[in-house]
């Protein structure tokens, strides 16, 4: 390993992991040569999408605490002039009934791309969700991504992490467009009971349904256009496709599910939700209705959510 770098921690010390190529510890006053040329030699590329620093090392050393984590990812056998791998950091931390943490990470040159910090990233989740004091005991694990860092998503999907929701306006933060804006984010998480995860496995999205039986006619905004607005899933209505069957054909293929909007009989109703992948006594069943109050849509949606809780 090279000379500006701690040498390798023995294998069972608290919150340190040794892997193939890698190896993950809490960071030291003695990597700040390496930090300075790593974060300086990478600062172009992070600049996308973070504030890079090549000279804080300092206060992220004075930062540490049961609540603030930093974990270096060393390479074990280093390429270039520092062995820095990158560094992740484990922040949020929420004790309790929550037992939960959000992580950001640096890729660092020339390392970046060659399959060695998502090495590490892993490593890291082991950490966190080992017993104390080894780890970090977590239970839920939270990475907040710009949608345009593909690159960065594309890594946490590859060790499992699932999309679980969007945060507008998260993180003020520059973008691709070269300034500092109050920036969106997807939400990717990853639970202690899911790891470790199969690659790029499937999202997992809540179905939900409803039924709203009859048409309102033309002007004005429907009962069942309203909660599929609300409720953030397809419309189907009879409107569009005459036949029933194809509506609950297209309700089964959806992995979201949907609102349909048809007239049928109780029996068409009960056998299209069963074949569409639904129990039929848990789907509400509503009356059409046109320009009803946001308040009694939104009402109407949360119980649609309820049914499927």
């Amino acid at each position: 390993m090279s000379s500006d770098l701690t040498p390798e921690p023995p294998a069972d010390a608290p919150l340190t992991a040794v892997g193939e190529r890698v190896l993950v510890r809490p960071p030291t006053p003695a990597d700040e040569p390496a930090y300075v040329e790593a974060v300086t030699r990478s600062s172009r590329r992070l600049a996308d999408f973070a504030m890079p620093d090549p000279h804080n090392l300092p206060t992220v050393l004075a930062s540490q605490s049961p609540l603030y984590r930093t974990f270096m990812v060393v390479a074990r056998e280093p390429a270039g002039e520092h062995g820095l791998v990158g560094r992740i950091n484990v922040a949020n931390v929420v004790r309790g009934a929550f037992l939960s943490a959000s992580i950001g990470y640096d890729a660092y040159d020339p390392y970046a791309g060659r399959g060695l910090f998502v090495e590490g990233l892993s490593l890291t989740l082991d950490l966190l969700f080992a017993d104390e004091p080894a780890g970090m005991a977590l239970h839920r694990v939270e990475a907040n991504i710009q949608p345009a860092n593909a690159r960065s998503a594309g890594l946490v999907r590859s060790l499992g992490f699932v999309h679980e929701g969007f945060s507008r306006a998260f993180l003020h933060l520059p973008g691709l467009d070269g300034r500092r804006a109050w920036r969106d984010h997807d939400r990717y998480t990853m639970l202690a009971t899911d790891w470790p995860a199969a690659p790029y496995r499937p999202h997992g999205a809540r179905r939900v349904a409803c039924i709203v039986t009859g048409t309102a006619g033309y002007g004005g905004t429907t009962l069942a256009a309203a909660l599929a607005l609300e409720l953030e899933v397809p419309l189907y209505s009879s409107s569009t496709v005459p036949q029933t069957s194809t509506l609950f054909e297209l309700l089964r293929s959806s992995p979201v599910g949907g609102v349909v909007e048809c007239r049928a009989s109780a029996p068409e109703l009960r056998m299209g939700l069963a074949r569409a992948g639904f129990d039929p006594s848990a789907v509400p069943v509503l009356d059409a209705a046109v320009d009803v109050p946001k308040a009694e849509v939104v009402r109407q949606a949360l119980a649609v959510r309820t049914a499927f809780a």
